[in-house]
Parts: structure tokens; C-alpha cells; sequence
């Protein structure tokens, strides 16, 4: 018999490993955050405290994490050398050091997976961004040139990360039309690079008839995205896609307001990802020192605290 180390039995506890699962099985509560910094405050980053931040997560028994890595802004959180080839101009846009990477090492060492987010488009508030990469309007089909650029920038990150990272989770994949099967094949190819059996999660939009939608050939993971999930969800037909969802525990993305949950609904939605072999993550904001609210901390403890 294998014997079983305690940082083995720590990843099995936390559902991220089983005897005889596949390597795409999934089970446990994650958490999600956007930190989103801007211009003007990216040397902030240098006062994120990785050790406390990744503490917290453990304090709440999370299994993985889904972190930003940039949004519609243009600014990213982390360097990206296919991306500042393309558009030399961006690379004064960046934080002094790689919080991702050093999230990652230090989640790691919990046994709590990273997830990086990423919209399926070049940021749209961004125009020179958007020149430089061939894009367009999110609504609007994307550009062959453009998918070109952006799965060598996908690629950089995936490459970069490796087996830091877990998975990647895709916004805004709202207009796919007039990608070519060889366009598929390169941004999948990209996304999986250095991590072959990552979660592959594509949104196509909030709620119950877009969370668990397949939005690209590659996806092995609902999107999940939900602002208000039902008490159950209902048992439609089996689903290629392993099951998960997301949904803001604040008043939405990202804000700092109480609760809108109880710890009862927070742990049922849980237990009942789990049961279906799937996930159930959270959106969690941060304050000014980039720490989780109390309030919150406390509720999700609750919620995944072992029952007897």
C-alpha cells in the first residue's frame, strides 16, 4: 500500500485528489476574488500580505481559489512577455512583483488549488490594448488575428504558471461565432499548456439557463455563475461539464457589504455541489489592506465547519 503523506492527506481532505478518480474530478468550496487594481494604484500591491491572505483561506477550509489576473481595464496583476511583445506600451502598466505566482506557491502549500481568471477578450476599456490585439466589441464576433494574439498571450501565463495552475475561468465568452475549429485549437492548446488536465470554465452569462452551458470545445467545467441560486437545482440531463457555482456573497462582484446568505444556505449549496462530484465557490471582496471582511470570514467557518 501506498503510504500516504500528510501533504497527500491534506489534498485529499480537501477533495482535490481521490483513489482511483480522474484527473478532472472535482469536489469542494473555493473562493473568488477580484482584485482589480488600476494605474494609479499598482505599487499598492507591493502591501499585500500573501501569508495572511492565503491564511484566510484556510481559516474558511477553502479548496481553491479563483483569482483575477485583470479585467476590462487593461491592467493586469502579473507580467506577461507575449503580451508586452505585442503591445510594447502595456508593460508599464504592471505591479512590482507576480502576486499570482507568489499566491500560488504559497496556496500550494496548503493544498489549495489556483484558478486564474481572465476575460475571453482583450480588455474593452483599454483602446490601446484593444488596437494592438485586433479586437473588437465583446458582442461582436472576434477577429482571427485577434484570437491568434490572445491564445499566445493565454499560452505565456499557462506556460509561466504550470501546475500552480489549476484551471483557468474565462469571461465574457458571449460572441464565439466565426471562430475556426484551427482558432479552437490554438486557445485551448494554450490553455492547457504546462498543465495538460487543467478545469477549463468558458461564461457565457448569469444564471439558470447560461451557468452550466458548454460555450467551448475544450470546457470540462461549468461557469457557474449565479447571483441568486436556488434553495436545489434541479436534476436536468447529465452534463459533460463537471458541476459548479459561483455567486457573489456580497450585494455583488466584489462589493464589501454583509452577507446576503445565511452559513445554512452557504453550507447546503456545498453539500449539494459536492454530492453532484462538483464545486461551489464564492465571490469574496477585500478591504483596503487587502484582507477578507470579518463578517464574512465568520459566516463561511460556519459553513464549512464538520458536522459531527
Amino acid at each position: 500500500m501506498t503510504r500516504i503523506t500528510g501533504a497527500l492527506r491534506r489534498l485529499l481532505a480537501a477533495g482535490l485528489l481521490c483513489a482511483g478518480c480522474a484527473a478532472s474530478a472535482a469536489t469542494g468550496f473555493g473562493v473568488m476574488v477580484h482584485y482589480l487594481p488600476d494605474r494609479q494604484s499598482i505599487a499598492d500591491a507591493a502591501r499585500f500580505d500573501v501569508d495572511a491572505f492565503a491564511a484566510s483561506l484556510v481559516q474558511m477550509r477553502a479548496s481553491h481559489l479563483i483569482l483575477t489576473l485583470g479585467q476590462n481595464n487593461g491592467q493586469y496583476i502579473a507580467p506577461n512577455a507575449a503580451l508586452e511583445t505585442l503591445c510594447p506600451r502595456s508593460a508599464a502598466n504592471r505591479p512590482p512583483r507576480d502576486l499570482p505566482l507568489e499566491i500560488g506557491r504559497a496556496l500550494r502549500s496548503h493544498g489549495i488549488s489556483l484558478v486564474l481568471y481572465l476575460p475571453f477578450r482583450a480588455p474593452q476599456a483599454d483602446p490601446y490594448l484593444m488596437h494592438c490585439l485586433g479586437d473588437v466589441s465583446e458582442q461582436e464576433p472576434p477577429p482571427a488575428p485577434f484570437v491568434a494574439a490572445w491564445a499566445a498571450v493565454v499560452r505565456d501565463w499557462s506556460e509561466h504558471y504550470g501546475a500552480l495552475a489549476r484551471g483557468w475561468w474565462f469571461d465574457g465568452v458571449y460572441n464565439t461565432t466565426g471562430i475556426s475549429p484551427g482558432g479552437w485549437d490554438a486557445l485551448c492548446a494554450a490553455a492547457r499548456s504546462g498543465a495538460p488536465d487543467r478545469w477549463l470554465a468558458f461564461n457565457a452569462g448569469e444564471g439558470p439557463a447560461r451557468f452550466s452551458a458548454k460555450a467551448a470545445p475544450c470546457q470540462n467545467l461549468m461557469a457557474g455563475e449565479f447571483m441568486q441560486p436556488p434553495a436545489q437545482f434541479s436534476s436536468g440531463p447529465p452534463s459533460e461539464l463537471v458541476f459548479h457555482v459561483l455567486t457573489p456573497l456580497g450585494a455583488s462582484w466584489g462589493q464589501p457589504t454583509p452577507p446576503r446568505f445565511t452559513a445554512a444556505q452557504v453550507r447546503s449549496w456545498i453539500a449539494e455541489a459536492n454530492a453532484r462530484g462538483g464545486l461551489f465557490t464564492l465571490d469574496l471582496p477585500l478591504d483596503a489592506d487587502f484582507r477578507f471582511l470579518p463578517a464574512h470570514v465568520a459566516l463561511v467557518r460556519n459553513a464549512t465547519t464538520p458536522r459531527p
